[in-house]
């Protein structure tokens, strides 16, 4: 009887079909629980997390599962040491969980029901951290707030905004891509816990040039920009509002009901002529600036 081929085998047969040139080969990621050894450079505690939800807005749907990663870090350097073990919790929405949601997650009815987030266990991670990384932290910082308070009050870096992954070449900036073509690796995607083990990986794995992706992070965070609010703006101006990337605000949370953007500092002025010169007919001063950093930054109450 054949024996199944042991790890070893497996790797002589992936490097033999990278070696061809004709073939990629992806690892499935086991996460170490280091990075770098420790050095004499202070370190600071960061936590990676993630967020799996009913839906996508933050003022009607509800999180069903939360996975929260501290790890130390060098502000100085990027440098990942120890990682901790994901803490991880369910919650009841207190209604089904869509249909479309049970499918891509794995999450189902039976595997929240009854359970909740450890608020006093979340809140003291969360206190004895510097910084608060998600992958697209425009959509968990929402949730999080509206659920747990202790998310207003502390810095928060984007893995997915704040390294120029594009300008860096990669084709695309989704998580499950990134980690395919930058670390060669697959995962258990949206899984809060794999998510967010995967994103420390990510953040870890030196760029081509030997920059550290979460160096690059943390430079961006200690950066303020500016979410330029498009007030008044002609409803004939829309296409080209949406085509600079500007996002629409219904108003329906206290914010300006306008379309809005966020650029660097150094961007304002450019961006200010060109609403100038675009969206209102020469006229200047039609428009609402709001001062951003890492403590507001991906916040809606902004």
């Amino acid at each position: 009887m054949a024996t199944e081929p042991g790890r070893s085998e497996l790797e002589d047969l992936a490097r033999q079909l990278e070696e061809s040139g004709d073939y990629r080969v992806l690892r499935r990621l086991v996460p170490p629980r280091r990075y770098a050894d420790s050095d004499s450079l202070p370190h600071r505690t960061a936590i990676a997390l993630d967020v799996e939800t009913t839906g996508l807005d933050p003022r009607t749907d509800a999180i069903i599962q939360l996975s929260v990663v501290a790890f130390e870090y060098s502000a100085e350097t990027g440098k990942i040491f120890e990682v901790s073990e994901p803490l991880t919790f369910f919650e009841d929405p207190k209604r089904p969980i869509p249909a479309e949601v049970a499918k891509m997650t794995g999450i189902t009815d039976a595997d929240v029901a009854g359970k909740r987030i450890d608020d006093q266990a979340v809140e003291a991670v969360v206190r004895s951290s510097n910084l608060v990384l998600a992958h697209n932290a425009a959509f968990d910082r929402p949730f999080l707030e509206r659920r747990l308070p202790v998310f207003k009050d502390v810095a928060w870096g984007c893995s997915l905004a704040d390294v120029p992954w594009r300008s860096l070449g990669y084709a695309s900036s989704s998580q499950e891509c990134l980690l395919m073509e930058h670390c060669g690796a697959f995962y258990d995607a949206h899984r809060a816990d794999s998510d967010a083990l995967a994103m420390v990986h990510l953040l870890a794995t030196p760029l081509e040039a030997g920059d550290l992706p979460l160096a690059l992070l943390l430079q961006s965070a200690r950066k303020k920009t500016v979410r330029i609010w498009a007030v008044g703006a002609p409803f004939d101006a829309k296409d080209a509002l949406k085509g600079r990337r500007y996002r629409w605000n219904s108003g329906d949370d206290k914010r300006p009901k306008a379309w809005y953007r966020d650029v660097r500092e150094d961007e304002q002025a450019a961006e200010q002529k060109w609403l100038a010169d675009v969206v209102y007919g020469g006229a200047s001063g039609k428009w609402k600036v709001d001062v951003l950093d890492a403590r507001t930054r991906y916040s809606d109450r902004s």
